[in-house]
């Protein structure tokens, strides 16, 4: 990794005087030395890049105004709240309405509604006199504002409510599924999770019982099964709720890589695909794996652990992320953040008052309370 130094030396004050900023009210910047800066220190918070777009806020005389920039920092488009940047447009709001913009900055849809939700597999929710409907890319009411309450999009289907009542539509508008739950999941591997009284089951997309309801809790598929909760219990069943490994734990997290955290008499571990605890209950707290590594939290330190059940970096930090491009986020004390690579060595010095993981190679850190971006290179 290079360690040439960039020296932070200003930043053109025409560069922030986006829409609706006058020069006086520009921000001005932190000089600082920064290793491998991208871009420079001058948000007063920033989140991180997906699909070359991040989104950040400035605060201007305590009014925050929030920013859609690309790798180059370059501003593309300012409003007063933006929703989330995974598509290729999201939602913003200028005052009380919202609006759509894309991933350029090009307005789509001027501020029209109460409320537009974050666009997932290019529909997203909007509210209209009262009633919930979907609008998609291009800004247009695909399906009606008519519904109590709608949730999103996952596999072609999303919920809808109406008398209290759940059940799916598809994209173009139709109710595959009639409304006759509950409470619902998001579909996730061809499975949704449903609850009639007090007892959830699973249902395919035809709407079709697969799994008779039978548990106090449940939660999505992922990687093939699912967590579900019985007599006070956890446990995984299969796509066809035949067990994995019957109700035993405390609690019960999601696969992930191949595996899932569980919590038995206070302590964590983890099961493999098989069902087998590869890794006793031994943890204070555990996260899924990432990369190859898990967190794992002893005695108030954090580490790392392979998937063999190893001990891959030693339990040394108050507090760390998962892995996320190669690098991982730690700390030492709270007060200073670094990077580590997947063998533990310290990479980037523990230097910044906080950090994000890096993402698409960049990654946000906090100097004299700004935010900029670092790269890896």
């Amino acid at each position: 990794m290079s360690r040439k130094l960039f020296k932070t030396l200003g930043y053109i004050l025409s560069a922030l005087t986006f829409a609706g900023f006058s020069a006086s009210h520009a921000v001005q910047p932190t000089m600082a030395y920064v290793e491998n800066l991208k871009i420079d220190l001058i948000f007063d918070d920033a989140g991180s890049f997906k699909n070359d777009r991040a989104a950040v806020m400035i605060a201007n005389q305590g009014i925050a105004q929030f920013a859609m920039i690309n790798p180059d920092g370059e501003i593309l488009f300012t409003a007063d709240e933006i929703n989330d940047l995974d598509s290729g447009v999201t939602a913003y709001r200028n005052d009380n309405l919202w609006g759509i913009v894309d991933r350029n900055g090009k307005i789509i849809l001027q501020p029209t509604y109460p409320k537009i939700q974050s666009f997932k597999q290019g529909y997203a929710a909007f509210i209209k006199d009262g009633s919930w409907g979907f609008l998609n890319t291009s800004g247009q009411e695909v399906i009606p504002a008519k519904y109590d309450k709608v949730g999103v999009f996952s596999q072609g289907l999303a919920g809808f409510r109406v008398n209290d009542q759940w059940g799916y539509l598809n994209t173009e508008g139709e109710e595959v599924i009639k409304a006759q739950f509950d409470e619902i999941h998001i579909f996730s591997e061809q499975r949704a999770a449903f609850r009639v009284g007090e007892e959830w089951g699973y249902i395919d997309a035809e709407g079709k019982q697969l799994i008779t309801p039978a548990f106090a809790q449940s939660r999505v598929f992922r990687e093939g099964y699912a967590a579900v909760f019985v007599d006070g219990k956890w446990g995984y069943i299969d796509k066809e709720g035949d067990w994995l490994i019957r109700p035993q734990f405390d609690q019960a997290k999601a696969f992930g890589e191949g595996f899932a955290v569980i919590k038995q008499n206070g302590l964590y571990g983890f099961i493999d695909s098989s069902g087998e605890i590869v890794v006793k209950p031994y943890f204070d707290d555990a996260w899924n794996f990432r990369e190859g590594l898990a967190r794992v939290e002893k005695n108030a330190k954090v580490g790392y652990i392979n998937t063999e059940g190893q001990i891959e970096i030693e339990p040394e930090y108050v507090w760390a992320y998962s892995f996320s491009d190669g690098l991982a986020v730690i700390t030492y004390n709270y007060r200073q953040y670094g990077y580590i690579n997947r063998q533990g060595e310290v990479v980037i010095e523990p230097q910044f008052e906080h950090a994000q993981p890096f993402n698409e190679g960049l990654a946000a850190i906090k100097i004299r309370n700004k935010w900029g971006y670092i790269s890896k290179d």
